[in-house]
């Protein structure tokens, strides 16, 4: 702004030039950043957080809030025979695992097996597996366990995961039972982490969804017929009685877990051994296997490359050089069906190290 003032003019500053133009240049320059601001929350690519969530509902989307965990419980009397309580009855997870509470829904057919909901939302429902605690006084109660869980619970959406939500709307025009509807109406349910949609796999009228949980594992045989029922109810498949269409006959599944183990020999840095570098292998092939499972849904192929593991294994701090890498005792790449008839998906085994 003073480049604009003649330099006849005195436009030092504490000049009157200078003073009347210092805050009208203060509240331009904060307009601009308002203004890029602005810019970058009313577009879906850069919105974050309330913006976002109300760009969502521009395309008929809310953002997912943390769900409830339902696990299954198994509970005995003293003399080891199973008993049903009563439904609200609370249990405790022992605090060094989290201290989470549960509360008994629902009886199950099977006596002594029942339905309990962890109190707290999010992912951390989901984990425990044991015994847990009485909240109440239960005089005949010899144990309560929690043995596997009946629907997976998920934590609330991310800016990121809404994102693409809202993107996959946009560019996957959902209509009558096509494949991009199928995707929309499974993922919604709760406890679906993602879907693959296999149509016409058994002829026409066919569509089989295979389905991992929301934290990228297979699903329980329990939640794969929850979803089925509420998809397409095997006693009455085909005649619109689900969200599926009329003449759609539907087949919920999930793929095979293929447990991966791995063996290396490593060159490590002077001071360090494998046993203390074993957490961090642990984590680090973890981590990758889990960005596997993350592109599971949309990937027509898919392997666990022996290039991908040397890479994760020399970026740990202690490791010079990695070699004899091998994958379930085959040196070379694992490869996954991705097919109708059969999807594969990798779980983390063990990693086992050797000094080189």
């Amino acid at each position: 702004m003073l480049t604009r003032v003649s330099t006849a003019r005195d436009k030092r500053q504490g000049s009157i030039i200078y003073d009347t133009l210092a805050p009208v240049a203060v509240e331009l320059a904060q307009g601009n950043i308002t203004a890029t601001v602005f810019m970058e929350q009313v577009s879906i690519l850069t919105a974050d957080g309330e913006n976002l969530d109300n760009l969502a509902v521009n395309y008929g989307l809310i953002r997912e809030q943390a769900t409830n965990a339902v696990r299954i419980g198994e509970m005995t009397d003293t003399d080891g025979n199973p008993i049903d309580l009563d439904v609200g009855s609370r249990f405790s997870v022992p605090a060094t695992s989290g201290g989470y509470n549960y509360a008994l829904i629902e009886n199950l057919e099977t006596v002594g097996q029942c339905l309990l909901e962890c109190e707290t939302a999010g992912t951390v429902g989901n984990a425990y597996i044991g015994n847990v605690l009485p909240l109440f006084t239960a005089n005949n109660l010899g144990s309560a366990m929690i043995t596997g869980t009946y629907t997976p619970a998920e934590d609330t959406e991310t800016d990121e995961e809404l994102r693409a939500r809202i993107l996959e709307r946009l560019n996957n025009k959902a209509f009558g039972g096509n494949v991009a509807a199928y995707k929309q109406f499974t993922k919604a349910i709760s406890g679906v982490g993602d879907v693959k949609v296999f149509p016409v796999w058994d002829g026409g009228g066919t569509v089989k969804l295979s389905l991992i949980d929301s934290e990228y594992g297979i699903a329980t045989s329990d939640f794969v017929l929850n979803v089925q029922n509420e998809i397409d109810p095997i006693e009455y498949t085909g005649t619109g009685m689900g969200i599926a269409p009329i003449g759609h006959r539907v087949t919920v599944t999930t793929p095979e877990e293929i447990i991966v183990s791995i063996t290396a020999a490593v060159n490590l840095e002077t001071g360090y051994t494998v046993s203390q570098l074993q957490e961090s292998v642990d984590n680090a092939i973890s981590d990758y296997l889990l960005e596997i499972r993350k592109q599971w849904a949309d990937a027509d192929s898919m392997s666990i490359y022996i290039a991908r593991i040397t890479a994760a294994l020399v970026g740990i701090t202690g490791i010079n050089n990695v070699t004899n890498v091998t994958i379930n005792g085959i040196s070379d790449d694992l490869v996954l069906s991705q097919t109708a008839d059969l999807q594969q998906l990798p779980a983390f085994g063990e990693v086992e190290l050797t000094s080189a």
